[in-house]
């Protein structure tokens, strides 16, 4: 196949993809438009459907009864469950009354050993087998006690594990077990989820810590420890919901994870907040890594000889969450006082600390005061509040990460095209400034075709480097002043496969090969390199060999004077349809009627002479 027929076939593939990507995005585009309306016609139908079944009767009533009430000891009488007094107890409490049938005794214990009885004989023990490592507690437990037909009275003994606090059973009724279970479930379903939540969010951001090393150094944060926090705040808030030790049956086990990940808490949450303020080389934090460390060591040991309980150690790993959030805070002060930190950032830290630090005061209170042990749902909305704002955050650093790459990716593009077009400009000194005219008149003429600023800039980038190819033709032929011969003129067609051959490796504006390959072509299939034809011409290329032809005439040259204006005007409205494109002559036209390509010293003169070549499409 000759040099020709290879051209044009690959011409031939890459009009066919270019071609076929237009489809392709024109397809996705249709495709994002169905699915959309697929999407929305499903969340209607999904909402009307909720509104018609909101007075739906399907689920069974709930038939529990109550029973935190009513119970009788023998030495003070009638006591609440929920205001026990300290010590060992034992309870009563008369049943004649209700219909027993399939129905159990439900409750939740927390940190209490107890044995239930009917009428005198002993249905229920819990006192579980607890390894000495893991300590004295069990922390919480779901229960759910068949109760025998025809009992009478009901009796709890009740020993709590702990002698400074009270026995505690919440939540008692008189019940079907499945709905009490179901109830449980679906009442903690959505602080299980808020768990569920922050601890996906703690491994996305893990993962980016991990993986992400672009992202990490654009945002200038340690994702890592903020994955590490999300994690264990997720973590303690399935401790919460109860749903885990129902789940795994080792509710002690869950309890003592709890209890270290309040331990390990603090050392993360430093150290996010030292890298989000300049500080990650401050000795602060791998001192909170070894009071951490040291904390839980301790607390294991003494747990583990029996000198003492994670249960009565927790007040330490709460005061060491409290110094962090002080320290991380007094980071964040000391960073703003230096405007060392983003405006963005920093607002979104002192919120985020606020939301966080407002969580645990409200935790830590609720805990020594309304004895709510191991709740942590407000420290966990505080986590959401703190990762949505990171998340915002990151998503908009990110966003203005990318705009300041593709601005200096613009700048790179003009730097480079701007010093090729001086090269080619110094290499043809009788077409000095050619190159940076062509480039004006593109950008003129797509502004007049009605081409966006960014397309407008684009092709006027295309249209600097439009010869770059001459670079490889040799003076003695490109800056002949006479007539070319034949072999002269091949040489001098050949700058448009010279200049593919520079710019094609370009891929951050693969276009600039185009422009330099195409400009020489022409609608009638008389151009080259590749004779192709009308719309098989790229866009760029058919604006950018008007404004070349029209500049090859009305520019003055060492060896001529410019062609007159309204005689250059008249060839190109000659060659429309030929050898330009009509549209873009029609534009170039209306310019023309508005004064725009008009030289500002054009008084009227100029040659009348025809410039060689013109009409046989010669390179400019």
């Amino acid at each position: 196949m000759s040099n020709h027929g290879k051209h044009a076939f690959q011409t031939g593939i890459k009009r066919h993809i270019q071609r076929f990507r237009e489809r392709g995005r024109q397809g996705n585009l249709r495709s994002a438009r169905e699915q959309a309306v697929f999407l929305y016609l499903l969340i209607v139908f999904i909402l009307v459907s909720i509104y018609l079944d909101r007075n739906s009767a399907s689920s069974c009533p709930a038939d529990n009864l109550p029973m935190s009430e009513g119970w009788q000891t023998e030495a003070s009488g009638t006591v609440s469950l929920s205001e026990l007094p300290l010590g060992s107890l034992d309870l009563t409490a008369d049943v004649a009354e209700m219909d027993l049938t399939g129905k159990s005794l439900c409750m939740k214990s927390i940190d209490t050993l107890f044995d239930v009885y009917a009428d005198g004989r002993r249905i229920y023990s819990y006192r579980p087998a607890i390894p000495k490592r893991l300590g004295l507690s069990y922390g919480m437990y779901v229960h759910a006690i068949p109760i025998p037909e025809g009992t009478v009275t009901l009796g709890l003994h009740l020993e709590p594990i702990f002698p400074g606090a009270p026995a505690s059973l919440n939540d008692v009724m008189i019940g079907n077990s499945g709905q009490y279970m179901s109830d449980l479930f679906r009442h903690n379903l959505l602080a299980f989820g808020r768990s569920t939540v922050i601890l996906l969010i703690g491994l996305f951001f893990l993962a980016v810590g991990i993986f992400g090393k672009i992202i990490m150094n654009t945002a200038g944060l340690d994702f890592i420890s903020f994955g590490i926090l999300c994690i264990l705040t997720g973590f303690t808030g399935y401790n919460d919901t109860l749903l885990l030790q129902v789940l795994t049956q080792h509710p002690s086990l869950i309890r003592v994870v709890t209890y270290v990940c309040l331990i390990a808490l603090p050392y993360p949450v430093l150290s996010f907040f030292a890298s989000a303020t300049g500080n990650s080389h401050s000795r602060l934090v791998p001192a909170f890594l070894v009071l951490s460390l040291g904390n839980l060591g301790a607390q294991v040991l003494l747990t583990h000889r029996g000198v003492s309980d994670y249960y009565y150690m927790v007040y330490i790993s709460h005061a060491i969450i409290i110094l962090a959030f002080a320290v991380a805070l007094l980071m964040l002060i000391r960073a703003i006082r230096k405007r060392t930190i983003q405006k963005e950032l920093r607002h979104s830290l002192l919120i985020g600390i606020g939301a966080c630090a407002v969580g645990v005061g409200i935790d830590i209170v609720r805990y020594y005061l309304l004895k709510s042990y191991g709740s942590s749902s407000y420290t966990r909305l505080g986590v959401m509040a703190f990762t949505l704002l990171m998340g915002v955050y990151l998503f908009r650093e990110q966003t203005r990460a990318l705009k300041q790459k593709q601005h200096e990716n613009q700048i790179l593009i003009s730097e480079i095209t701007t010093a090729f077009a001086k090269v080619i400009d110094m290499k043809d000194s009788y077409t000095n400034g050619h190159s940076s005219r062509v480039a004006k008149y593109t950008s003129m003429l797509a502004r007049e075709l009605g081409y966006d600023d960014e397309t407008v800039e684009r092709y006027y980038r295309i249209a600097l480097l439009h010869d770059v190819g001459k670079i490889g033709i040799p003076k003695s032929v490109l800056n002949k002043p006479g007539k070319l011969t034949d072999e002269e003129y091949d040489i001098i067609k050949s700058h448009t496969s010279k200049g593919y051959d520079v710019l094609k490796d370009i891929s951050i504006m693969p276009e600039l090969a185009v422009g330099a390959q195409a400009h020489h072509e022409r609608p009638d299939g008389n151009g080259y390199p590749n004779r192709l034809k009308g719309d098989q011409i790229p866009r760029v290329a058919q604006i950018i060999a008007v404004a070349d032809c029209f500049d090859a005439m009305y520019s003055n040259r060492p060896y001529r004077k410019r062609m007159n204006f309204e005689k250059a005007v008249s060839i190109i409205r000659e060659v429309s349809g030929t050898q330009l494109t009509p549209d873009v002559v029609d534009a170039f036209l209306r310019l023309v009627d508005r004064g725009e390509f008009r030289a500002p010293d054009d008084t009227g003169g100029g040659s009348t002479e025809n410039i060689e070549n013109i009409r046989k499409d010669a390179p400019a």
